[in-house]
């Protein structure tokens, strides 16, 4: 049976109570069907709107037992939630709520509910959690990937605020995933950091803190930008090592060669963070403030706000992607030579000149944190990372804009150890995202054990 009769006849079981979106030429269908990024978007036999966790339920139900693959849409930037005529988009745009428990310091998320979202309604009530860069991303799939954060120096990473789900797993049964028992323990422990490849998570409770945690109790992080010419770039690297490897401020940002608009004026720019008593901002980023800088400026602003800046970069459409790799440590010699290749790259893809090649750091030299509760996750070494962020608009420039970005990668890189940001990407050996053997053969015998069809993407079964 074709998807589309398939679909007929899933229609009349559900009537109207469930939106079914199978013109490609209907607005609705166009609308749903934009992504974040152009890239590898395909466009599916239908998209099924839902507006309750059942409705999600009878969605996954009847797509397993006919056969029917389907991805699923939460706020619609990852590269992965595209299908082609074969299958069929779940979006979940219709389904979202949270539920902030102030006296217990947890919040339940709710389908497609985003990372702003999430952090006002914490921060209403005094409290934050673990939360992404972009405002309108899935609060939930940040978590399950394992999601780096302003904060990880002392809360850790998205998946370490995990502390309960209840999930569609991939015989379309809707199951509470805690720890009061053995084997739901370990699917948690799977969900924290792989948890994108066991099902479908329809509610994540997750660990939330006073804003004493911060350092101050304003609830504010202090944010800053220094903006530097490229021909000093070696200054501000060795300025920047000094930054970068200081543990005794709680610093944390990126260093990013780039255009900035709406000038597109190439420059290096430092998007700086600081957690703690904002007053110290500036004895941490001293060696910044003593380059003297074209622009240097700062002050506290509520951790809710703290991503309020990026909009541009949150359109839909066009080429986006990031590229991230672990670093073991922060090569500044290789800063010039990462400039050249941005300029010959900017040169000969003139569409391109929005990609930055970005230094993301975390000051901390120790894992953390020491209360984070047992995980499937390869992060919790990793402070350093190279994060480029891709973003052409010419299709053409497609393969070129990757191959520069992966020559970035490698000089950064040097000749360390590779490591891969688990929630990058998928492509290439898993070895390199998760990166403890045991904890991988673990992973791959639950995947057994709840998916052993691939419903759930192919990732862990193969190779």
């Amino acid at each position: 049976m074709s998807v589309i009769k398939a679909l007929e006849l899933f229609r009349k079981e559900l009537g109207s109570e469930i939106e079914i979106l199978a013109d490609q030429h209907n607005g609705a269908f166009i609308e749903y069907a934009k992504r974040w990024t152009d890239i590898g978007r395909k466009t599916p036999a239908a998209i099924v709107v839902p507006s309750s966790e059942i409705q999600i339920q009878k969605t996954v139900k009847w797509a397993v037992e006919n056969s029917v693959p389907f991805v699923t849409k939460s706020g619609g930037h990852s590269e992965w939630s595209t299908i082609d005529s074969s299958g069929i988009i779940i979006d979940l745009s219709k389904y979202s709520s949270i539920e902030v428990n102030a006296a217990e310091q947890k919040a339940t998320l709710r389908g497609s509910i985003l990372a702003k979202q999430v952090s006002v309604a914490l921060a209403e009530v005094g409290l934050f959690t673990a939360l992404g860069n972009g405002n309108p991303i899935g609060a939930i799939p940040y978590f399950l990937n394992g999601g780096a954060s302003v904060v990880t120096s002392c809360v850790g990473y998205g998946s370490d605020q995990i502390l309960s789900a209840r999930m569609i797993d991939a015989r379309g049964n809707l199951i509470e995933v805690t720890d009061s028992e053995k084997d739901m323990a370990d699917l948690l422990w799977a969900l924290r950091g792989a948890g994108q490849f066991f099902g479908l998570i329809t509610e994540l409770t997750v660990k939330a803190y006073p804003f004493s945690a911060l350092g101050n109790d304003q609830g504010v992080i202090w944010t800053g930008v220094f903006i530097l010419p490229l021909e000093r770039a070696g200054e501000v690297a060795e300025a920047m090592n000094i930054v970068a490897n200081d543990s005794t401020h709680p610093t944390s940002g990126l260093m990013m060669i780039m255009a900035p608009p709406p000038k597109n004026d190439p420059a290096l720019v430092i998007s700086a963070r600081y957690r703690g008593n904002p007053e110290n901002a500036a004895q941490a980023y001293k060696p910044l403030y003593d380059l003297n800088p074209l622009m240097a400026n700062g002050a506290p602003v509520p951790i809710q706000n703290t991503s309020d800046g990026h909009e541009a970069f949150n359109e839909k459409g066009t080429f986006k992607r990031f590229a991230t790799t672990c670093l073991p440590h922060f090569n500044a010699t290789a800063i010039p030579d990462v400039v050249q290749l941005w300029k010959t790259m900017v040169t000969e893809c003139p569409d391109a000149i929005t990609t930055s090649f970005n230094f993301q750091w975390d000051s901390r030299l120790a894992p953390v944190p020491a209360h984070a509760p047992s995980s499937c996750s390869s992060l919790r070494d990793t402070r350093l990372w190279q994060n480029n962020f891709i973003w052409h608009t010419d299709v053409n420039s497609r393969n070129k804009v990757d191959e520069f970005s992966d020559r970035a990668i490698a000089a950064m890189r040097g000749d360390g150890e590779r490591r891969e940001f688990q929630n990058a990407t998928r492509e290439g050996p898993i070895e390199l995202r998760y990166r403890d053997p045991v904890k991988l053969a673990k992973l791959k015998q639950l995947k057994q054990v709840w998916d052993p069809n691939g419903v759930y993407t192919r990732q862990l079964l193969d190779g």
